[in-house]
């Protein structure tokens, strides 16, 4: 009957002759001193460096592995073929070079299933590198890592891969273990594979100096696009710049992007591929970008690949850099996308800051423009043009109001602050590319601006439209937007600021279900409005018009419809009794009554005007129904 794994020992390995060259019985094996291994190991590595020495070690281990395998499977008389693997492990500790304790043992030979982890204690490779070389920052038990691969690839009859995960070499309190075979592994091994590639060192020295030379190559080409992206911002060249240094320095095409996706710089020669750079063909990606992150993706019918990272001012993405790459991209593609990112957010950063500085500047003069009813003209239009600023053309003043309703929580100044910016934002992405773009002045819970006629004309049907259609975009419920008439001189500008901000003020007075009011819609009640508060206009009205509407509320009559009636037919009793549909003596009478409850003689102009005026502001403030103003 053969043996278990936990019963071999030295006296199944070891005679007790003793001659020169003493061996493990017939097994072909040799004591060794730790000390000189440490040494030999510490020479290695001074020799080949790090990485070389790792791959020497492991593929001795391999082979040593192998070799125990095979001898241990011919020599010892084994219960089953588990227990010959097992005993892999219990040559380690018989040999002094660690106690391998296992945590985990999924394997089933037969079907070719390896999955096993454990401790190795008392690691005398880890504790040799201590020794002669201290701490260093990954694992360093090669041997032991080659040797468990070895001889369990021979027991299995397929390549199995260690890999060591925590070691005393590196700091750890403990040795831990992985193995599992080629298969379970997958990409995660794929860097250890190269490890055990069985190469000769001429070979592998040419592969070594070509290695380097191509890392001369990418270093230089790194080194020459950081200084020419730099260059390029020095002299103004902006992203198209920016687009051309990193297509011609990497051989491809390159595609910039805002973050709402439009194409700010490209560069390349192969037509319509531009559109398939786009990041919005990767939207639902974009959400995980963060950090200096990449995203790497291509089309189902392209054979290239396209390399996407974000450019990022105070973690907040403000664009994408897209380039063509013809391979699975690595670190140099990374490192000299991100050097591009990193250059393009510092030219946008200054852009920001030179616009925002601006922006201030023609703000403090919007607003002089605005509410100053005693500018300068001459003074105001030169400042103006300083910077670069055309104020002789047509223009719309506009005034944006942030209504609180009484159904919603009280707007706090962040709440107003969100809303603002979104509002700006909209406005100046939607002129981005006008010569005279829109001046805009925010303030608590409004917004005063002024857009060129011309940029409105060219894109929408109407002032009304353009309303509208930014209405819409928002989609708040509580934002009115007033639009006045077209400007034709610099010092229309305070009087059409005045006229619109008194039209939008009314409209959310009466509640009014349109959003978007244009001051000229109100016709000669504008010269009012300049100069009443609605609430002052509404007691005027209702005072001239008190009599006859207390009248109507108490009889249920329509004194004050049939006033309207005949107000708008010039006061010509015949022609409003055939509308009314009433005879002739019954208008009489309802004149008559009318004229004894206001008091009025409605034969006198000036009455027949203060009547006119205080129907009209009724109607206006939506206090008549079912009549239009004449």
């Amino acid at each position: 009957m053969g043996i278990k794994a936990h019963e071999l020992s030295l006296s199944h390995l070891i005679t007790t002759e003793e001659k020169s060259g003493m061996k493990l019985k017939d097994l072909q094996l040799t004591f060794t001193s730790t000390d000189a291994w440490g040494l030999l190991r510490k020479d290695l590595t001074n020799a080949l460096g790090i990485s070389r020495a790792k791959r020497f070690l492991l593929r001795y281990g391999w082979n040593c592995g192998v070799h125990e395998a095979r001898i241990l499977k011919e020599a010892i008389d084994w219960k089953d073929d588990i227990e010959w693997l097992i005993a892999g492990s219990k040559v380690h500790h018989l040999t002094g070079r660690v106690l391998s304790y296992p945590k985990n043992f999924q394997v089933d030979m037969e079907k070719g299933q390896f999955n096993v982890s454990g401790y190795w204690i008392d690691s005398y490779e880890a504790n040799q590198h201590l020794t002669y070389s201290g701490k260093y920052h990954e694992p360093v038990c090669y041997y032991l890592i080659g040797y468990a691969s070895g001889y369990t690839s021979e027991c299995m009859g397929k390549k199995v891969i260690f890999k060591e995960i925590n070691c005393k070499g590196k700091g750890d309190d403990h040795c831990s273990y992985i193995g599992k075979t080629v298969e379970e592994w997958g990409e995660e091994i794929s860097e250890e594979l190269f490890f055990y590639e069985d190469t000769d060192m001429a070979k592998e020295l040419d592969q070594m100096y070509k290695r380097i030379e191509q890392q001369k190559e990418r270093l230089k080409i790194g080194y020459t696009l950081s200084q020419n992206l730099t260059q390029d911002m020095l002299q103004g060249k902006g992203l198209p710049g920016f687009a051309e240094t990193i297509g011609k320095s990497l051989h491809c095409p390159v595609l910039i992007e805002g973050k709402h996706f439009e194409k700010l710089a490209e560069h390349g020669e192969i037509p319509g591929i531009h559109k398939y750079m786009s990041v919005t063909n990767i939207e639902e990606k974009l959400k995980d970008l963060a950090g200096n992150s990449f995203v790497e993706w291509s089309h189902k019918d392209k054979t290239f690949k396209l390399l996407t990272t974000p450019i990022l001012i105070e973690s907040k993405i403000f664009g994408y850099i897209t380039i063509v790459i013809d391979r699975e991209s690595d670190d140099f593609y990374k490192d000299l996308l991100e050097r591009a990112a990193i250059i393009s957010a510092l030219h946008m950063q200054n852009e920001r800051v030179a616009i925002e500085t601006e922006q201030r500047l023609k703000g403090e003069l919007l607003e002089q423009l605005l509410n100053n009813k005693e500018i300068n003209r001459k003074e105001i239009y030169d400042r103006f043009s300083y910077l670069d600023y055309n104020l002789s053309t047509e223009h719309y003043v506009m005034y944006v109001v942030i209504q609180e309703k009484a159904s919603v929580k009280e707007i706090d100044d962040y709440e107003y602050l969100k809303i603002r910016n979104r509002i700006s934002e909209y406005i100046y992405q939607d002129f981005l590319y006008e010569d005279n773009q829109p001046l805009l002045l925010p303030k608590l819970n409004c917004i005063q601006a002024i857009i060129d006629k011309n940029s409105i004309d060219k894109r929408y049907k109407s002032p009304r439209h353009f309303g509208e259609q930014l209405i819409k975009k928002l989609g708040l419920p509580n934002v009115y937007i007033g639009l006045s008439d077209q400007t034709k001189d610099v010092s229309d500008f305070y009087k059409k600021f005045q006229e619109v901000k008194r039209a939008v003020e009314l409209a959310i007075w009466k509640k009014t279900d349109n959003k978007v009011v244009l001051a000229n819609e109100l016709g000669h009640l504008t010269l009012f409005l300049s100069a009443r508060d609605p609430e002052e206009l509404e007691a005027f009205a209702s005072e001239n018009l008190k009599t006859l509407i207390e009248y109507d509320e108490k009889r249920n009559a329509e004194l004050l419809h049939t006033l309207m009636q005949y107000s708008q037919n010039e006061f010509n009793l015949h022609k409003t009794a055939r509308e009314m549909c009433i005879s002739i003596s019954g208008m009489r009478y309802r004149v008559q009554k009318i004229e004894e409850l206001l008091e009025t003689d409605l034969s006198d102009s000036n009455s027949r005007f203060q009547v006119q005026l205080s129907l009209q502001i009724l109607l206006l403030l939506g206090n008549v129904d079912d009549l239009t103003i004449a």
